[in-house]
C-alpha cells in the first residue's frame, strides 16, 4: 500500500468506523488498536473456560475498583459493571483464577 493509501484508511477509519463504535465494547477496542491508541485502555484479561478465548477488558485504565460490585452482586439485576472489568456478556474481577490484572497486551 503506499503511503497516500494509508492516509485515507487512516482518515477513513478516524471519521467513519471508529464514531460508529459504541464506548466501551470490543469493537472500539479493536479500532482504537489499530490506530495506535489504546494505550488509556485498561489491560486487564481473563479467559473463557468454554473455549480458551482470551477476554480484554473495554474500560478505560484505572476504572478497577474490587468494592464496587457490578448489579447482580449488589442485589440488583441490572447487570452493570460496577467497577470491575467488563467485555461483551463477561464482567470479572482482578480475583479470577482465570484472570490476568493489568498485564501488558
Amino acid at each position: 500500500m503506499s503511503g497516500r493509501t494509508l492516509v485515507h484508511l487512516e482518515a477513513f477509519v478516524r471519521e467513519t468506523v471508529l464514531p460508529r463504535t459504541h464506548p466501551n465494547t470490543a469493537e472500539r477496542r479493536r479500532v482504537l488498536e489499530a490506530l495506535g491508541e489504546a494505550g488509556g485502555l485498561c489491560t486487564a484479561r481473563t479467559v473463557e473456560m468454554s473455549s480458551a478465548d482470551v477476554i480484554l477488558c473495554t474500560r478505560e485504565a484505572g476504572h478497577y475498583d474490587p468494592d464496587d460490585l457490578p448489579g447482580f452482586k449488589r442485589g440488583k439485576p441490572d447487570g452493570t459493571p460496577g467497577g470491575w472489568h467488563p467485555a461483551g456478556g463477561a464482567i470479572w474481577s482482578d480475583a479470577g483464577a482465570a484472570s490476568y490484572p493489568h498485564m501488558t497486551v
